[in-house]
């Protein structure tokens, strides 16, 4: 078994893809109308879904906590000063050798950026 997909609920497909173009440095690979965005990262693919296209509900609930996604990167340093720009920080945090901070997307998913 492999884990394929990251998928998170979006409220806004449009404002969703634009914050994951400019969190992941590239375009989407696919787009399915107002549906769905896939941004393929090689190993797993991250797909933004838009519910109320299919005809289903959506709820506040149903964002912010819907998924914990986490990017490796070499240096935490330059990338926390870039996603700054674009998104909410919520903390910033360094333990032994462990560095990372955790960040709003703009649908209100908490994601992280840590050392690798």
């Amino acid at each position: 078994m492999k884990l394929r997909y990251i998928i998170l609920k979006v409220k806004d497909i449009k404002r969703a893809k634009i914050f994951y173009s400019r969190l992941l440095s590239m375009e989407p690979t696919k787009e399915e109308r107002d549906r769905m965005v896939v941004f393929d990262l090689q190993n797993i693919k991250i797909g933004l879904y838009n519910p109320l296209a299919d005809g289903d509900s959506l709820s506040e609930s149903d964002f912010g906590n819907n998924c914990y996604a986490a990017f490796g990167v070499d240096d935490v340093e330059p990338e926390l000063k870039r996603v700054s720009v674009f998104a909410e920080i919520i903390c910033h945090k360094k333990v032994d050798y462990h560095e990372w901070f955790e960040f709003k997307d703009s649908e209100g998913n908490i994601l992280e950026i840590h050392k690798i």
